[in-house]
């Protein structure tokens, strides 16, 4: 008999990761959904990434002494409560509202870093008034060297203190899923256009009552009149 999970769409009562994706998939767009599980290609590189977690063993020590345990350690020159770091992750606030709000509420509840992408649609000016927060920032190497320094600046001015570094863009993953959902570059196709009509909640949690949300901290890189997310900048812009 097939295991299967309980259908149920409350992510706290998720006993692991597997079980939280799969309340994802019943809560959000198929489109949005797949942004996140997916890969590029053949998904080759994404499934290498997760064996090599899986090929992670702990050693068991018995007989020991464990009444004291603790995972806090230090980077750069700063204790945190675990070896953990969110890393950046843009489109958080079409997943849920607020994401990345969540996301550094979290952090700063765990006593970890908060990385926020440069595709996040939050302003990491709002992200800096989280209490005791952690936070760094992804940066691209945009042509736009003007654009880059100002981002640093803004950084600076609302203390983040790192800031993370991303090489590997000049060229986009090839991504076949993401693709397939779409008639023309970020134009959903009629099956994603109806399928989002069966996801109410994720409407009324993310599109209501202001739209698609809009990218926070690429105002300098995209024209005027497109703001929002669908108005992603090309990848040549990174380099």
């Amino acid at each position: 008999m097939r295991r299967v999970f309980p259908r149920h769409r409350r992510f706290e009562r998720a006993m692991n990761i597997d079980e939280i994706a799969a309340i994802a998939r019943r809560r959000l767009p198929n489109f949005v959904y797949e942004y996140i599980e997916g890969g590029s290609d053949d998904e080759v590189s994404l499934a290498n990434n997760r064996a090599i977690f899986e090929r992670y063993r702990f050693t068991p020590r018995t007989l020991t002494d464990v009444s004291q345990r603790s995972l806090t350690c230090q980077v750069l020159g700063r204790e945190i409560a675990m070896p953990l770091i969110i890393a950046p992750t843009g489109f958080n606030g079409m997943i849920t509202r607020d994401g990345d709000m969540k996301l550094a509420r979290m952090a700063a509840k765990w006593r970890i870093p908060f990385t926020l992408s440069n595709a996040s649609t939050t302003a990491l000016e709002e992200i800096a008034t989280v209490a005791e927060s952690w936070n760094w920032m992804q940066i691209y190497f945009y042509r736009d060297r003007d654009y880059v320094e100002k981002l640093m600046a803004r950084c600076e001015a609302a203390g983040f203190d790192t800031l993370v570094i991303t090489t590997d863009s000049a060229i986009y993953g090839n991504r076949e899923w993401d693709a397939r959902n779409y008639t023309r570059p970020l134009v959903l196709d009629w099956y994603n256009k109806l399928h989002t009509l069966t996801r109410p909640g994720w409407i009324k949690d993310v599109l209501y009552p202001n739209g698609v949300p809009t990218f926070k901290n690429l105002g300098d890189l995209l024209p005027p009149a497109k703001p929002r997310s669908r108005a992603l900048p090309p990848p040549l812009a990174v380099i």
